[in-house]
C-alpha cells in the first residue's frame, strides 16, 4: 500500500495525486513537487495478493495505479521523440491484422 509519512507537527501527507499539477508547467507546482517526500509504495509478495479478498485486491490495485499516475516524465526532446515514434507507430498498426511494428527503447 501506500505509505506516507507524518509531517513533524503530526499532520499526514496528502495521497498522491492531491492537489498536484504537471510540475514542468508553473514554477509553484515545481518547488512542490521537489520539496515533498515521495510517496513508498510497498510490493505485496504474490502469495499475500493472491491472499487478499477480491474487494481488498480491488483496493490495492487502485493503489498500485494511483502511485503509478503520480510518476512524472520530463518533456525532453528524446521523449519527445520516442512519444512521437509511438503515436506513429500506433497509426501504422491500425489497420493491421498480423504482425504489428513494435517500438524498442533501450538505455539512459
Amino acid at each position: 500500500m501506500v505509505v506516507n509519512t507524518p509531517e513533524p507537527d503530526g499532520e499526514e501527507v496528502p495521497e498522491p495525486g492531491e492537489d498536484r499539477t504537471d510540475p514542468s508547467t508553473r514554477l509553484e507546482g515545481w518547488r512542490r513537487f521537489v520539496e515533498e517526500d515521495p510517496a513508498v509504495f510497498e510490493l505485496l509478495p504474490d502469495e499475500q495478493w493472491q491472499a487478499l479478498s477480491p474487494q481488498m485486491r480491488d483496493a490495492y490495485d487502485e493503489a498500485r495505479i494511483a502511485y503509478h499516475s503520480e510518476l512524472q516524465v520530463v518533456r525532453t526532446s528524446t521523449v519527445k521523440d520516442i512519444a512521437h515514434q509511438g503515436r506513429l507507430l500506433t497509426l501504422l498498426n491500425q489497420r493491421e491484422h498480423g504482425a504489428r511494428r513494435g517500438l524498442i527503447v533501450s538505455g539512459e
